[in-house]
């Protein structure tokens, strides 16, 4: 898209109250409610409204390559589980920009937020989806260190 931001960079939010339309349709609508505190500002979306019918669930993404293999290392990770979301969305027509909802959890909070965050928000450029951030006990293998999983929907008008 052309023609400036989406969404102010990290460290602004529009102002409370107000909406950002993302995709050019006016579908994918940012609202930003009145009081309600954020603690990184402009990290994430509070509430994003899709006008959208379709809604694609993509299951928790691991950081496992075509092979088989886990790299070592928070950022790794994370950088890798982007790299496998972005195969699901592209296998359904999807961009980071049509993520609309995503649901991290890592084993590590302190090294998610110092290592980890900006490879998956940073992902997302200024179209940032709403989150949940949560740290586990344990994921299915004990070397993985993060899981994502996500909701996309399309851009376009239903009506």
């Amino acid at each position: 898209m052309s023609g400036g931001s989406l969404l102010p960079p990290v460290g602004t939010t529009p102002n409370p109250g107000s909406t950002v339309t993302v995709g050019g349709f006016g579908v994918h609508k940012i609202v930003m409610p009145e009081g309600v505190f954020e603690p990184v500002k402009g990290l994430y979306s509070q509430v994003i409204e899709t006008r959208s019918p379709v809604r694609y669930e993509i299951a928790g993404s691991l950081a496992y390559d075509a092979d088989g293999q886990l790299p070592e290392g928070m950022a790794a990770q994370c950088q890798a589980v982007m790299r496998n979301i972005d195969l699901s969305l592209q296998a359904v027509g999807m961009t980071p920009a049509n993520v609309v909802r995503m649901r991290i959890y890592t084993l590590d909070m302190d090294l998610f937020l110092k290592e980890g965050i900006g490879a998956v928000f940073g992902h997302f450029g200024e179209t940032r989806p709403t989150s949940t951030l949560v740290q586990i006990v344990r994921l299915a293998n004990p070397k993985m260190l993060v899981e994502i999983d996500a909701t996309a929907a399309p851009f376009g008008d239903p009506a």
